[in-house]
């Protein structure tokens, strides 16, 4: 290759290796910077062509795997709402169980009479339509959050109202305070040392001496000792106003003011006092007076 200055051309002259006629071509130096041009404008799009083309190629293989995770985390959702579905459904046979408690247990709902809520079907938007996937997940949740501080309180105040129950029960007498035989009812009887019927507040239960008595309900003792009359006597005092009277007992077991419970032993069946034979004199009070003690012997 050559050049000549003064026409400011260049000159390509290839020379074959036979002995043919050398080409010659003359291209001015505006063409052939032209050229150059060119070729560096191409190499330059090339360049940039696969450079976009790469970071194209890591664009779409990092959107591929968003779109697999985003795939993912759609069908973790749709198994969080089913969940939470089941959650909502267990936590309304809760509420079921604790109306049945409720009515086991004879406690009054203050709510009774008053407009129930709607069912949970018409309340969740876990199977509305027109709700995506992470919509109804995130209601149920909300739903759930909403009702459990309440079902807590619900249940705590059960709790208590049980427990009251049951203190209730526990100090209403309700056993036999002795085995035996009743040898005198409660009411009007003949009297055994005045042959005149008089009323005997209690019932006689006849056996050998040294059977064991039972507190028939808890309660607090307000008299052990030896009483004319009644003999070793025993009188707890219970809550509801009520108290028991045990008379005639051979040995007291308990001393005043202690505590005791239902089914414990206070003494054992005697015949001090005025008494015909060994037996247990049993009272049941309530307000001071004397009831039947039949009606709580279970």
């Amino acid at each position: 290759m050559s050049s000549k200055g003064k026409n400011n051309k260049f000159t390509i002259m290839v020379i074959p290796h036979s002995e043919g006629t050398p080409l010659v071509f003359k291209l001015p130096i505006s063409t052939v910077q032209l050229i150059g041009v060119l070729i560096l404008a191409v190499v330059m799009v090339s360049i940039s062509f696969v450079t976009r083309y790469v970071d194209i190629s890591k664009s779409m293989d990092e959107l591929d795997y968003l779109r697999q995770e985003n795939i993912a985390k759609e069908s973790k959702i749709e198994e969080l709402a089913k969940e939470t579905q089941l959650l909502i459904e267990k936590f309304e046979e809760i509420k079921e169980l604790e109306e049945k408690l409720k009515n086991l247990a004879n406690i009054e709902d203050e709510a009774k009479g008053v407009e129930k809520e709607s069912s949970i079907d018409e309340k969740l938007f876990v199977n509305s339509r027109g709700t995506t996937t992470l919509e109804r997940a995130s209601r149920s949740v909300n739903h759930l959050n909403n009702l459990l501080p309440n079902q807590r309180d619900a249940m705590s105040e059960m709790v208590g109202d049980i427990e009251e129950t049951n203190r209730r029960l526990a100090s209403t007498p309700s056993i036999w305070p002795t085995w035996g035989r009743i040898s005198s009812p409660f009411g009007n009887r003949r009297g055994p040392f005045t042959g005149r019927i008089e009323f005997h507040s209690g019932i006689d239960i006849a056996n050998s001496t040294g059977t064991p008595i039972y507190a028939t309900a808890d309660g607090s003792v307000s008299v052990a000792a030896y009483r004319s009359g009644w003999g070793n006597l025993v009188i707890i005092e219970h809550s509801n106003g009520f108290s028991t009277y045990y008379a005639h007992m051979s040995r007291i077991a308990v001393k005043p003011w202690e505590k005791v419970e239902k089914g414990q032993i206070i003494g054992y069946v005697g015949s001090t006092g005025n008494s015909t034979g060994p037996h247990l004199h049993y009272e049941v009070r309530l307000r001071g007076t004397p009831v039947n003690p039949r009606n709580y012997m279970n």
